[in-house]
């Protein structure tokens, strides 16, 4: 009877553990592993196990969570005292996501709904990577001597931003470089933009560009296309700020259509339109503010964040 009693508050009760085969994956990969309930001190029910694909996503200022998808499990059963049950787990990850950033966390929260019990809960974080033909344009963009800037990679609202500085090429004719891109089957579109020094004060410049899987193959090929392409943009400015007014209107207000499929659509299809503003505001504006609480990057409800997990993705501060 005391431990019926003392299972109801928690205690010597059933836990559900997710054991993932890995912790790192590609967009569109399968995430697996096994949902591993063991029993407590005594008999309990189980009513319901389900699991959230999260993402949260780190402005300045605050830290926003959203479900991704909700991965039901159609089972209820008794498990006895010490008992084991252990069931498959498949989940696959949407081609589309926002790649995991200091500013962007993934993680599995996986719900055991206990009859007449305290619930359990277990929390699993993983890293989502871009494919090796995207990884091969940061690498060219590195052969080229630019730095990725420690808050690259943040989503705007609308898209996921990549920002460089030069080292070497270009280091006293452009002051940063960004890009948003989308990934496609046959191809990797870029928006590029540069940004001039011109008489106190930034000149921006765009141009889309398409790289062929077969040009992604190699980091050197993509190095001297960019090459070409960033001089051609630096040597005709004129040419390129009509290219600007024309395709990136959209984008550059924030809105829906800019710049099709750009890495960040799926994101902003699926929150709220007040999270979307507050997001576009705090960029807009670049206000400051405290850390989050039960922050997903620092630390959340069980003590292991993404931030503690994986570390800072970069060695270095920005220039």
């Amino acid at each position: 009877m005391f431990k019926k009693m003392m299972a109801k508050l928690g205690f010597g009760s059933a836990r559900v553990d997710l054991v993932l085969r890995n912790s790192e994956f590609i967009l569109g990969d399968t995430v697996e592993g096994e949902l591993v309930i063991q029993g407590g001190a005594v008999e309990q029910y189980i009513k319901k196990i389900d699991v959230q694909f999260m993402m949260a996503i780190r402005t300045k200022q605050n830290e926003y969570r959203q479900a991704i998808a909700t991965i039901p499990f159609a089972c209820n059963f008794n498990i006895g005292a010490e008992e084991r049950k252990v069931f498959p787990f498949r989940y696959e990850l949407p081609k589309d996501l926002l790649i995991s950033s200091h500013t962007v966390a993934y993680y599995f929260v996986t719900n055991l709904d206990i009859a007449a019990g305290v619930d359990n809960q277990d929390r699993d974080y993983i890293r989502v990577n871009p494919p090796q033909r995207f990884q091969n344009i940061i690498a060219a963009f590195e052969q080229l001597g630019f730095r990725e800037k420690h808050d690259s990679r943040k989503f705007n609202g609308y898209a996921q931003e990549f920002e460089f500085f030069p080292t070497t090429f270009l280091r006293d004719r452009v002051k940063e470089v960004e890009f948003i891109a989308a990934i496609e089957e046959e191809q990797i579109r870029l928006l590029l933009e540069l940004d001039l020094p011109s008489f106190g004060h930034e000149v921006e410049i765009k141009h889309e560009v398409a790289l062929s899987n077969e040009l992604l193959a190699d980091p050197a090929s993509v190095a001297d296309y960019l090459r070409g392409v960033m001089e051609e943009m630096v040597d005709n400015p004129h040419a390129y700020l009509h290219q600007r007014s024309m395709m990136e209107h959209d984008h550059h207000h924030h809105r829906h259509g800019g710049f099709a499929g750009a890495m960040g659509g799926f994101a902003a299809g699926l929150l709220g339109g007040m999270i979307l503003s507050e997001i576009m505001d705090e960029v807009m504006d670049g206000v400051g503010g405290g850390d989050a609480i039960e922050s997903a990057f620092d630390g959340g409800d069980d003590g292991g964040g993404f931030g503690d997990f994986f570390g800072d993705m970069f060695d270095g501060g920005d220039e």
